[in-house]
């Protein structure tokens, strides 16, 4: 069976996702974005903005093969107003490239040396897709339980109540 119609699906929720955290954070003062709430990267802000970080490599890992050069700690941007015209471009990348990819592409092996292990693994591009929407949710639990802590509805997060699904 076929990765594609999952990844697509996952693509529309993450997009679905994103959409309603950036009008929830278009509330929000850039104080309060960038507030040290004591969660994983401090602020709400800094979380959202290493999705996007971890994301972008993620895809370029797939397309390439390669890894590029990471570190999960760097802001790629220090604004929101940056950050969110950067997170809605990606997410419609991301759904564009599941839509539109190969029936076999997910399947495409992309082998990684593991200096821990000491020898080569080999794992499908769906396995890296699959961790960057895994990514994605973690992180973003914490940023609505940070929304959660501050009495800020941050709508429904359950697949099947999402409006971009076709059906």
């Amino acid at each position: 069976m076929s990765y594609k119609p999952t990844a697509c699906e996952m693509a529309r929720y993450n997009q679905w996702q994103n959409e309603n955290l950036l009008q929830v954070c278009d509330t929000l003062s850039p104080e309060i974005l960038e507030e040290d709430r004591g969660i994983f990267f401090n602020s709400i802000l800094a979380t959202f903005d290493h999705i996007l970080n971890v994301d972008q490599v993620l895809l370029q890992m797939t397309k390439s093969g390669e890894i590029p050069p990471f570190d999960p700690n760097k802001r790629i941007n220090t604004t929101y107003e940056a950050f969110k015209m950067a997170r809605v471009k990606l997410d419609e990348q991301i759904t564009r490239l599941c839509e539109e990819a190969g029936p076999t592409w997910f399947e495409d092996d992309l082998p990684r040396e593991s200096a821990e292990l000491g020898r080569t693994r080999h794992f499908p591009r769906w396995f890296y897709i699959a961790q960057m929407f895994n990514h994605q949710t973690h992180h973003r639990s914490q940023i609505t339980s940070e929304l959660h802590r501050m009495g800020v509805d941050y709508g429904n997060t359950d697949m099947p109540f999402n409006p971009l699904t076709p059906f």
